[in-house]
């Protein structure tokens, strides 16, 4: 069994958003301070919070857009959506000018020289639970009326740190943390394998209740991946017609814009990328097993020139096969074959 670590590690930091991160930082930052300095706005006790994949830390290369929860804290169920809506679209605009687009739910500002955008959304305190979660604007209906609706993205951040920090790879290190990692590395493999939804954070919802459900206690991240890969197979079938258990909110189902047929269809990728992976892990040979690895985890998206995600080790044809020995030797080394991270 090939379990490959150094390629893992390197296969992670190709899907790290750095360049990415540091941009939707500063946009963050930027829209957030234009939301602080309105006056109608602070009386409403804004205070912005960034959410979505980039907030959560699970955000692999590009990142195209960034999610700030822009939280009123002082608001009353007096409070109209689409008013409200209006009144950031005008805020944002004289920040941001022609780069402001005002949507059914959101307020979405470009940062071109980014090559991103941050999605404002405004959220009131819930009027059932107003100590605990938030109402947001619902999408307008037929006759051109907004409401709110409840939601609660805070907790799932808070639900993810908990995670990094309960399912380690090392017992004796504290900043192993696998449940993370293991997230972005879904998110990859949807990527490459399924066609366009379910979404990212559907994946990495699945990946949650399988981490909940299977408490596994692996030692490598490719028997982490094969084994929350497979669980993940298994479950998506059986949501073609209601969703998951949505962890943010106690009886409620994750909403997605995704078909039954599309559903269907990622359930019969998803299901081959786990028979692929399994293989993988299987494979006695490291480079016949990378050579699967790779192919699990595609390559980069979004950028100008993709790169594979998984490396092949030094010693490895990209075929699978292995090189000649005297093609991996070092001038005046002995001649001793690399090694293969095989237990590592």
């Amino acid at each position: 069994m090939a379990t490959l670590a150094t390629q893992f590690k390197a296969a992670l930091g190709r899907i790290e958003p750095e360049e990415d991160a540091k941009n939707a930082a500063e946009a963050h930052t930027q829209v957030s301070t234009a939301l602080k300095a309105d006056d109608r706005l602070k009386k409403l006790g804004v205070s912005p919070f960034l959410i979505g994949s980039y907030g959560r830390d699970v955000s692999i290369r590009r990142v195209k857009d960034v999610d700030v929860f822009a939280r009123l804290e002082k608001a009353t169920s007096s409070l109209r959506p689409g008013d409200i809506l209006d009144h950031v679209t005008d805020v944002l605009e004289d920040a941001f000018p022609g780069c402001v687009e005002r949507q059914h739910r959101s307020v979405r500002v470009d940062f071109p020289d980014y090559d991103l955008s941050v999605d404002v959304v405004i959220a009131r305190p819930c009027v059932d639970h107003p100590d605990e979660h938030w109402q947001i604007p619902e999408k307008i209906d037929e006759d051109g009326r907004a409401s709110w609706v409840e939601t609660n993205p805070t907790e799932m951040g808070e639900l993810a740190t908990a995670a990094n920090k309960e399912f380690l790879l090392s017992a004796d290190n504290p900043d192993s943390g696998v449940y993370k990692p293991m997230v972005k590395l879904i998110r990859q493999i949807r990527r490459t394998w399924v066609e366009d939804q379910p979404g990212g954070y559907y994946f990495e919802v699945l990946a949650y209740h399988a981490f909940q459900d299977l408490q596994p206690d692996e030692n490598t991240i490719a028997d982490y991946l094969s084994v929350i890969l497979r669980e993940i197979a298994e479950r998506l079938p059986d949501y073609l017609d209601e969703g998951p258990c949505d962890p943010t909110l106690d009886d409620r189902v994750l909403e997605t814009k995704a078909t039954a047929e599309q559903i269907e269809a990622a359930a019969e990728r998803i299901a081959d990328a786990t028979d692929l992976a399994e293989e993988a892990l299987a494979e006695d040979d490291p480079c016949k097993s990378a050579v699967k690895w790779r192919e699990l985890l595609g390559q980069t998206h979004n950028v100008d020139e993709p790169e594979d995600v998984f490396p092949l080790p030094e010693y490895c044809n990209a075929d699978g096969t292995t090189k000649s020995t005297s093609s991996t030797q070092v001038k005046g080394a002995p001649a001793v074959p690399a090694g293969s991270d095989r237990y590592a």
